[in-house]
């Protein structure tokens, strides 16, 4: 099997059984006690040319094409830990609780949107239809999700800042915020999200 053909039965497989819509565009981590842990991020990716399974085709014209990418790593320690502009802090406060904090820029100068999703909308609605004959993969790419799995239940869940479309939630040790691409192109502040366990 040639790489190319690995990374497109991978990234299919990928997105098949580790994502649906709301997370094949995402950062998420798993946080040790120690505040190191390991990092996965997945992104929507602009094909540069045909991939394997295209060039081995015959007796079709492809017209809709969309790679996935995906990677995961160690860190050494989550206090300032970034992805493109996204920050990430972390520590303790003086009553023992650890927390971590995520900051997001929004608006027209935020790299970060375009990292993960390096579409215009028209351009993501047509890209997602290379997934599905039914359409019901149009919202691939839509939304951005960070996930936290923390060493301990969350205590508190919180954002600071407005960005329409926008929610966090939790359940027992993990955290989940999601935001829509489009309203962090054209948001006006920073997105804050805070956790304490």
């Amino acid at each position: 099997m040639t790489l190319l053909r690995f990374l497109a039965v991978l990234s299919l497989a990928f997105l098949a059984t580790a994502c649906d819509k709301d997370d094949a565009v995402s950062i998420r981590v798993r946080l040790d006690k120690d505040l190191a842990g390991t990092l996965i991020t997945s992104a929507l990716a602009r094909p540069v040319a045909p991939d394997a399974v295209e060039a081995a085709a015959t007796g079709v014209t492809f017209e809709r094409q969309v790679a996935m990418r995906g990677a995961k790593g160690r860190f050494p320690k989550f206090d300032g830990l970034t992805v493109g502009d996204v920050r990430f802090t972390a520590g303790t406060t003086d009553s023992g609780f650890s927390y971590a904090r995520v900051e997001l820029p929004t608006g027209p100068d935020a790299r970060w949107p375009a990292l993960f999703v390096p579409l215009n909308e028209a351009e993501r609605r047509s890209a997602a239809e290379a997934f599905e004959l039914t359409g019901g993969a149009q919202d691939l790419g839509r939304t951005f999700q960070i996930r936290i799995e923390l060493p301990a239940a969350v205590v508190s869940n919180g954002t600071k800042g407005k960005l329409r479309g926008s929610r966090n939630d939790s359940d027992g040790n993990v955290a989940t915020l999601t935001i829509p691409i489009q309203a962090a192109r054209e948001g006006k502040e920073p997105l804050v999200w805070q956790l304490t366990w």
